[in-house]
């Protein structure tokens, strides 16, 4: 199994917080919210590499950091060839443009690298080596969900319904940016976008397969915030910068 993690945003809703850089390596502590999600990703059994994708702009940024980082498995970084927010591939066009620059043939992991979490990621990786499975987070208000893609489960945990920012939500489970394919599934990224999928939102491709393959929704307990904003980067420093 190999993991991938999204790096590819501009940050644009962070001002100057960045300096211009990736929030991705802003100070959590004497971490960053990227080594809390490759800590997060090294514990999973099995995993035999990491990739961090981005954008020319950042990519030096990030060769940096995969430079000093000690440990295993080893995180490698690569571009996807872009660099203006223009000409942007998207989070769902980045997934599509790394398995297809690999070859890659091989069970895979999917992590957006600005969401900072503490959650045991193995149950939803052994899921992912036989199904298709995206990671939740129960909110545990509805009055909360109108600010997330929200989705339904069934009675077997299997994905029912997804909406985007819903005004009426009809679930508390938030859809993270963490994802599962297994190798016999991972065409299904490009299906998406050849049938005219939006490439920037991970959301719309739960929603597209969802009614069309079993897609299993695993959710997690523990501690989770997603550094889209100044407010949520305070969060994510009470939370995860001690």
């Amino acid at each position: 199994m190999q993991a991938l993690i999204l790096a590819a945003g501009w940050a644009t809703r962070l001002g100057t917080l960045t300096g211009g850089g990736p929030k991705h390596l802003l100070p959590l502590g004497s971490r960053t919210p990227l080594d809390v999600v490759v800590e997060r990703l090294s514990a999973v059994a099995g995993l035999t590499r990491i990739t961090v994708i981005t954008h020319d702009a950042f990519f030096p940024a990030f060769v940096e950091w995969s430079a000093a980082r000690p440990g295993q498995p080893p995180v490698s970084v690569m571009s996807d060839g872009t660099s203006t927010l223009q000409e942007r591939l998207g989070a769902v066009g980045d997934m599509a443009y790394f398995v297809r620059e690999t070859a890659l043939d091989d069970d895979l992991l999917v992590a957006a690298g600005d969401n900072v979490f503490d959650f045991d990621l193995d149950p939803l990786a052994r899921t992912a080596r036989r199904e298709l499975v995206v990671g939740l987070y129960d909110l545990g208000s509805l009055a909360l969900a109108p600010r997330y893609g929200i989705v339904e489960l069934d009675a077997d945990g299997l994905v029912a319904g997804f909406v985007e920012k819903p005004a009426r939500p009809r679930s508390t489970l938030a859809s993270l940016a963490v994802y599962g394919f297994p190798r016999a599934r991972l065409g299904a990224i490009q299906e998406f976008l050849d049938a005219g999928g939006d490439p920037d939102k991970s959301g719309s491709l739960i929603e597209w397969l969802h009614t069309r393959a079993r897609v299993a929704g695993h959710v997690f307990a523990g501690r989770w915030v997603d550094i889209g904003s100044p407010d949520e980067y305070a969060r994510a420093q009470a939370a995860f910068g001690g």
